[in-house]
C-alpha cells in the first residue's frame, strides 16, 4: 500500500501508512474529509475516498482446515516432477532480475515524490514569510542564518509545523519541538527581501547550492553541504515554486530570471 500524505492545521504532514492513518481517525486526530494524497493521484482528495480504496484487513483470519493426508507408496520422480524442480530453480534465478528491472521507476517514483514534497514545503515557507512581512511593515523576516530566519516563523505562529523545514536527507534530523537547530533545517533563504523586492526573486530554496544573484544567475553545487536530491526546489516571491534540473556539471540554470533587476538592493544566501 503506498504512503500518504496529509493536510493538517494548514501544513503537509507524512509520509504515514494506511494503519497509521486509521489510527489516527480512531483517536479523533484527523476526520474522514482531512484532505490526502498518495503517488499515483493526481490532486487531493478526502481521506475517506482515498481509505475507500483500501479494504480494512479482516481482524482474525479464518479457521484453517487442514486436507487430509494420503499416504502413497514412494515412487520415482516422474518427467513432470522433474519439470517442476527445474522451474521452480529457473523462477529463483529469475525473479531477483525481475524486482532490479522494477526497482529503477520504483526508486524514480519515490525520489519524485521527494521533491514535490519539498517544492510544497518550499511555497509553503515563502507565504509564511510573506505574512510575517505583512503584519512586519513590508519586511520579510532576517537574521544570520536561515534557522533563525525559520524559529521567527515559528515564534510569531506564522508556522506550526517545524518538520516543514525538514527534508530527509544526510546529516540531518526531523525537529522534535519548535525550537530550532542547524540540523533540522534543510532550506536556505534569501536575505534582504521587502515587499517591494522584485517578483522573481527566490525566496527559499532547497540546500546544497550557491546562488549568484545576477540577472540570469545559476546555482552551483557546494559539495560542502548535502543535498537531498539533485537539482533544486525554489519558492520565488510571486508564491510560485518550481524544481529545476540540474546541467551536466551539477549546476542549475537560471535560478534567477534573465531580466531580473534588483533595483539597486543587495541580496545574501543565508544557509542554516
Amino acid at each position: 500500500m503506498p504512503d500518504i500524505f496529509l493536510i493538517v492545521d494548514g501544513q503537509q504532514t507524512g509520509p504515514y501508512s494506511v494503519d497509521q492513518v486509521r489510527s489516527f481517525l480512531r483517536e479523533n486526530k484527523i476526520s474522514p474529509q482531512t484532505p490526502a494524497w498518495h503517488e499515483g493521484l493526481t490532486d487531493w482528495g478526502s481521506l475517506e475516498a482515498i481509505l475507500a480504496a483500501f479494504p480494512t484487513p479482516v481482524a482474525t483470519p479464518p479457521a484453517y482446515v487442514p486436507p487430509p493426508v494420503v499416504v502413497r507408496p514412494k515412487e520415482k520422480m516422474s518427467g513432470c516432477v522433474w519439470a517442476l524442480v527445474i522451474g521452480g530453480a529457473c523462477m529463483i534465478l529469475i525473479v531477483p532480475c525481475l524486482f532490479g528491472i522494477a526497482l529503477g521507476p520504483i526508486t524514480a517514483g519515490i525520489e519524485k515524490a521527494k521533491e514535490n514534497m519539498a517544492m510544497q514545503g518550499a511555497r509553503s515557507i515563502e507565504l509564511a514569510m510573506y505574512q510575517y512581512s505583512v503584519d512586519h511593515h513590508g519586511a520579510y523576516p532576517d537574521g544570520a542564518s536561515s534557522t533563525e530566519v525559520f524559529q521567527k516563523l515559528i515564534d510569531g505562529g506564522y508556522v506550526s509545523n517545524p518538520s516543514i523545514f525538514y527534508i530527509s536527507m544526510l546529516g540531518k534530523t526531523r525537529p522534535l519541538s519548535n525550537h530550532l537547530a542547524p540540523e533540522n533545517v534543510c532550506y536556505d533563504v534569501t536575505s534582504g527581501v521587502t515587499t517591494d523586492t522584485p517578483e522573481g526573486l527566490p525566496v527559499v530554496f532547497s540546500s546544497g547550492y550557491t546562488v549568484s544573484y545576477a540577472p540570469g544567475g545559476a546555482a552551483t553545487r557546494d559539495t560542502n553541504f548535502p543535498v537531498p536530491f539533485l537539482g533544486m526546489d525554489v519558492a520565488y516571491k510571486d508564491h510560485s515554486a518550481r524544481w529545476l534540473k540540474p546541467s551536466g556539471d551539477g549546476s542549475v540554470m537560471n535560478v534567477i530570471p534573465a531580466n531580473f533587476d534588483a533595483g539597486g538592493k543587495s541580496y545574501r544566501q543565508l544557509r542554516p
